[in-house]
């Protein structure tokens, strides 16, 4: 095989896994407020940090394989900062749903976590 085929594969998967968790986040933001009230209680902006603390890992990952080497980390954490703004937009529309400064802080400081723990383990 070309070398450049097994690269390219990789990132594709990379992506792929990144997409896909993506979608997930998307997902569980489409759930109605009501259903998420009871378990969530409290623990809101910890869960918040940890998903995008994986988004930004990911992230990080994805354009690390796909030949990003400059600015990896900046550009990791504003992809996943910037996922996390157009998710609390679309919370906009979900019933019992709200958008939350709060909430984006969160998110931010969990992409900043992620984007950095990504740097140190590759």
């Amino acid at each position: 095989m070309k070398r450049g085929s097994i690269f390219a594969r990789g990132a594709l998967l990379y992506w792929l896994s990144t997409v896909c968790y993506m979608g997930l986040i998307y997902y569980l933001s489409s759930i109605n407020g009501g259903r998420l009230s009871g378990w969530l209680h409290g623990y809101d902006k910890p869960v918040h940090l940890l998903i995008y603390m994986i988004l930004a890992f990911l992230f990080y990952l994805s354009l690390n394989r796909s030949g990003v080497r400059r600015y990896l980390l900046i550009i990791s954490f504003l992809f996943a900062v910037i996922y996390g703004i157009t998710d609390e937009i679309h919370q906009l529309y979900v019933p019992l749903r709200d958008a939350s400064v709060g909430d984006v802080v969160a998110n931010s400081i969990g992409a900043l976590l992620g984007s950095y723990s990504a740097s140190r383990f590759s």
